[in-house]
């Protein structure tokens, strides 16, 4: 699977040298880590967004993605009746495809690193793992530049990442 990966983006980088790129943007965002396991409530966390713009072509534009989230306000976790907390941080690649030019729809698919940690009394775990990710949002370009979104992300299998931010385009 990383092989293909890997082929997919060559082909789409060297294919996109001939094409319009609309350029580099910057975006923040916070939301909850919303986990879909017993016993664990939301995280809140922020994140980081960068972009560019490999191919444009009237309202359609693909772009390559990296973002990174930490968790700014741990979530809460109740183990046989033992409470503590928890956090996850992320680290992501992926290839979006933007739908619209002042309001959008894009949808994404990468791979992500994801870091969780769950403190419970004199237990303390962490773990690490690769795994693909997609994710959906919708937003609207208020100026040429300045925008908001709103965007929801599988990060695990049981765990995504609500969030609204904003966004700067070059």
């Amino acid at each position: 699977m990383k092989h293909s990966i890997r082929k997919f983006l060559a082909m789409l980088a060297a294919c996109s040298a001939s094409v319009d790129a609309g350029g580099f943007y910057l975006g923040a965002s916070t939301g909850i880590m919303d986990a879909d396991v017993s016993g664990f409530d939301e995280a809140v966390n922020a994140g980081v967004l960068a972009g560019y713009d490999i191919y444009t072509r009237e309202i359609v534009a693909v772009s390559l993605e990296a973002e990174l989230t930490t968790t700014i306000s741990d979530g809460d976790v109740e183990i046989q009746g033992n409470k503590g907390d928890w956090d996850l941080d992320t680290r992501a690649a992926y290839i979006a495809i933007r739908i619209g030019q002042r309001a959008y729809m894009k949808v994404r698919y990468g791979v992500i690193y994801n870091d969780v940690t769950v403190k419970v009394a004199d237990f303390n775990r962490s773990e690490s793992d690769t795994d693909g990710s997609w994710g959906a949002a919708i937003g609207w370009m208020f100026t040429d530049h300045w925008g908001i979104q709103a965007d929801g992300t599988m990060v695990d299998s049981d765990v995504n990442y609500w969030n609204l931010g904003v966004r700067y385009q070059f």
